[in-house]
């Protein structure tokens, strides 16, 4: 018999979202729908070919916000069309991301 694992093993509690994301890789620019987001990273579908440990740029209005976030990060996990991706860390100097998409562990 399998046991499944009932303990939630994500780092950051996620938030359902359903907006639009743009994304950036490379010389590149998609459209995109954002799934779900925490302040460690995001879900997303996009139609395009992005390869497992890329680098890209995510832009997106976070929940509750009014202005947009551009966040770099690296693709993790790829399912067909959806791609999880992990927020880079920032700079100890730099607060780009800004309380804006860390409000969503809140």
């Amino acid at each position: 018999m399998l046991r499944r694992n009932l303990q939630n093993r994500r780092r950051q509690p996620r938030q359902l979202l359903n907006t639009a994301v743009e994304v950036f890789s490379g010389s590149s620019q998609l459209r995109a729908l954002g799934i779900n987001l925490s302040a460690a990273g995001m879900c997303l579908f996009t139609l395009a070919d992005l390869p497992v440990g890329g680098q890209i740029a995510v832009e997106f209005v976070p929940p509750r916000a009014k202005n947009r976030v551009r966040v770099e990060g690296t693709i993790r996990h790829r399912a067909l069309y959806l791609y999880g991706i992990e927020f880079r860390p920032e700079p100890e100097d730099v607060s780009v991301r800004t309380a804006d998409v860390d409000a969503v562990s809140n």
